[in-house]
């Protein structure tokens, strides 16, 4: 996310995820940000809880495309977003809820 970021900066009109909006820009700027303040936690809770939590925000991007929600005109998502956001929230949700089944963390929290 934070490539997509730094590159819709200096090449957007290379980029189909170049949104013009400052909404969407500076979800991404924070999405990243918080993404590796995640992962330099080390514990497995809570990018877990992180991937599932941001994975769904995303399913529901576009799900307030679909729907006209007021939350749409905001970001000014486009297709080529709706449809980056699908993959990555679904993937995110899937391994947040299928990394804590196989890893087996019914006992205390491990850190990797």
């Amino acid at each position: 996310m934070s490539a997509i970021v730094v590159a819709t900066y200096f090449i957007p009109n290379k980029i189909p995820f170049a949104t013009e909006g400052v909404g969407i820009k500076l979800y991404r700027i924070n999405y990243a940000a918080l993404a590796i303040m995640t992962l330099l936690s080390n514990n497995i809770t809570i990018m877990r809880g992180y991937l599932i939590a941001t994975g769904w925000m995303m399913v529901f991007f576009v799900v307030s495309t679909w729907l006209q929600l007021p939350l749409q005109d905001i970001f000014q998502f486009t297709k080529h977003d709706n449809f980056l956001h699908s993959n990555i929230g679904v993937i995110s949700i899937f391994i947040g809820v299928v990394y804590g089944k196989s890893t087996g963390l019914k006992h205390k929290e491990e850190s990797l």
